[in-house]
């Protein structure tokens, strides 16, 4: 049954680096080692400014009685936070004496009185009064940017490219200037005008572009751009992870191929290594994966995070033996790392328990369960032992010793409602893995009137009655889960695919799980849910179509169970045996697997 994923008790396990390519101008600038104080100054400029940052007006002995009584009115107002009245006396001195200080602390004031607009009236007036003033003009720029102005600002920023000497640096700033427009596709389009025919021979200005096309969407536009800035610089880096990122959905194998070859003559490239290995496991390539991984290592020799990386890579190929040997030596090195300096001064602690949890993890899913438990209770971090107690529980419920999980249970002091939330789910998880489904239901009925206004008990009880047959009880409660929290696509999916599994009420389904896909498109309990929806319809080709794409992302005997009934009503009978088998591959004696295959009286011993 697709409604949900089990509840897990550990994190799920990816690729610790495996992250996206930032496209936070100021971090890649600093990324890169391009960016000068001008950067900084800007950003400073533009933070909301606390009355206790703003430095108090300096009085000169020149100023005459009118200029110190507006200066008192701007520093009056500053102290007791009435920012737009400062800012207006500053603005109009600054206007009146052309006092570029003023005008600077105008524009300052506006920000923090959240006056977009007048601060950028104010930035203008600053760099008017001080052209040369290089923060001057970014942040007017910038102000004009964030406000939508476009009138003007490609000449204006053309014109900065034009004068800047350090072309790199002028780049950057041109992008984290036209970033601030809160419609993304216009500054694609205003930083391509400032750009063309300026900066054509400089890498990071494909870079970048690639970032921009990326934001709004124009994938090809992005992939162009960052082949482009690859060929430019062909030592860059951050080029050839944008190659691999913004290629990765219409263009993998070649971007695959592209940065291959890079590393072989990068070797040094890290980040993109490990983004390189995580495309290999997200594609099932784990002997690829690993090979990487080992080449990495000949590389890294001293970076021991590498053995804990492709423990998880061997964990996500199923190959558990090699995993808890790699885990194993993971941990020698930390735990002798801890023996040699304080926890204050290394991550030893952290990337222990991070071992532990995984080690436990392992297993869990070999069912020994006491191994399991004597790793947790070897994990010393303190932010972690409401966690680890929890799960130490629901592993002595699942070890039959329910007393002693429900005591351990009842023995936390939850400070947070979530944690308190966690205790009961677990509870409830327990009574139901000792086979009292209906004491685990009392005690959720308690619990949701306790905390009438959580979702995430509703939901459970919710699920608890569909196991039950109690459909009516499943549909309030879902109906109400989705009124608490209408962008989370759970309840949309669980309702939708209960109505499909029924065969009842089939037009709501279809909006429910319409709901469902766009809120997660790439969940394959919810893509599994709307192919056997389709299946139900009649609609054979789409329903395929939709679970063959959920098994692919994830591996599951219930996504299997519907696959292979799809393709045996087609009459695809050995494929549709060849799925089923896989399943009982993945999961021995799956209650919707052995279902399906008896109640459509298929023989699996022969094909046909």
């Amino acid at each position: 049954m697709a409604i949900f994923p089990a509840v897990t008790v550990f994190r799920k396990i990816l690729l610790a680096c495996a992250v996206s390519v930032s496209t936070l101008w100021g971090s890649l600038a600093c990324a890169q080692g391009q960016m000068t104080p001008i950067m900084p100054r800007l950003h400073a400029a533009l933070d909301f400014i606390p009355a206790y940052k703003l430095k108090p007006v300096q009085l000169v002995d020149h100023t005459n009685a009118d200029d110190i009584f507006s200066l008192l009115v701007v520093e009056f107002a500053i102290q007791d936070e009435k920012f737009e009245l400062a800012a207006q006396a500053a603005f109009d001195f600054a206007k009146e004496k052309n006092d570029v200080q003023m005008a600077k602390k105008a524009m300052q004031l506006y920000l923090a009185s959240s006056s977009s607009q007048k601060a950028a009236d104010a930035a203008r007036l600053w760099y008017k009064l001080d052209p040369d003033n290089e923060e001057a003009s970014a942040t007017a720029l910038a102000l004009a940017a964030s406000n939508g102005e476009t009138e003007g600002l490609v000449n204006a920023l053309r014109l900065r490219l034009q004068q800047a000497k350090n072309k790199e640096q002028a780049i950057y700033q041109t992008a984290s200037i036209v970033a601030r427009m809160n419609d993304k596709k216009m500054a694609l389009d205003v930083y391509e005008k400032t750009v063309e025919g300026l900066v054509d021979d400089q890498s990071t200005s494909f870079m970048l572009m690639a970032d921009l096309a990326y934001q709004v969407n124009e994938l090809e536009k992005a992939w162009q751009s960052s082949l482009k800035a690859l060929e430019l610089d062909a030592a860059s880096d951050a080029s050839a992870e944008r190659v691999l990122q913004y290629g990765r959905e219409n263009h993998k194998k070649e971007a695959m191929e592209i940065v291959g070859n890079f590393i072989q003559t990068n070797a040094n490239a890290r980040r993109l290594r490990l983004l390189y290995i995580s495309e290999m496991v997200n594609d099932k390539q784990f002997d690829a994966a690993i090979h990487e991984l080992k080449k990495m290592e000949k590389t890294f020799p001293e970076d021991f995070d590498l053995l804990y990386m492709e423990a998880q890579v061997y964990y996500q190929a199923k190959k558990l033996a090699q995993a808890k040997k790699l885990l194993k030596q993971f941990l020698d090195v930390q735990i002798q790392r801890r023996a040699a300096l304080s926890d204050a001064e290394t991550d030893a602690q952290g990337q222990a328990a991070d071992a532990r949890i995984m080690l436990a993890q392992i297993y869990e899913e070999e069912q020994n369960y006491r191994a399991a438990i004597s790793q947790l209770e070897k994990i010393d971090e303190p932010g972690a032992q409401m966690q680890i107690k929890m799960q130490i529980a629901v592993l002595h419920g699942k070890n039959g010793n329910e007393a002693k999980a429900t005591a351990m249970l009842q023995s936390l002091k939850p400070e947070e409602e979530e944690d308190a939330v966690r205790i009961r789910l677990m509870q409830a998880f327990i009574y139901r893995n000792a086979g009292k489904a209906d004491q685990a239901i009392r005690y959720l009925q308690q619990a949701d009137k306790e905390m009438p206004k959580n979702a995430l008990i509703k939901y459970e009880l919710a699920m608890m009655y569909e196991q039950q047959g109690s459909f009516a009880e499943m549909e309030t409660l879902l109906r109400e889960v989705i009124s608490l929290k209408p962008s989370s696509p759970d309840a949309y999916n669980a309702l939708g695919y209960v109505f499909a599994d029924q065969n009842m009420h089939l037009e709501e389904a279809q909006l429910l799980l319409d709901r469902a896909v766009a809120l997660a498109p790439e969940s394959p309990f919810i893509l599994d849910s709307m192919g056997w929806l389709q299946f139900r319809l009649g609609n054979l080709e789409l329903a395929f179509e939709y679970l063959e794409n959920a098994f692919e992302l994830s591996e599951q005997a219930d996504i299997a169970a519907h696959l292979g009934e799809v393709l045996w009503v087609k009459g695809e009978k050995d494929k549709a045996r060849d799925i089923f088998m896989k399943g009982r591959e993945l999961e021995k004696q799956n209650e919707t697997l052995e279902d399906t295959i008896k109640r459509l009286g298929i023989s699996m011993r022969d094909k046909k």
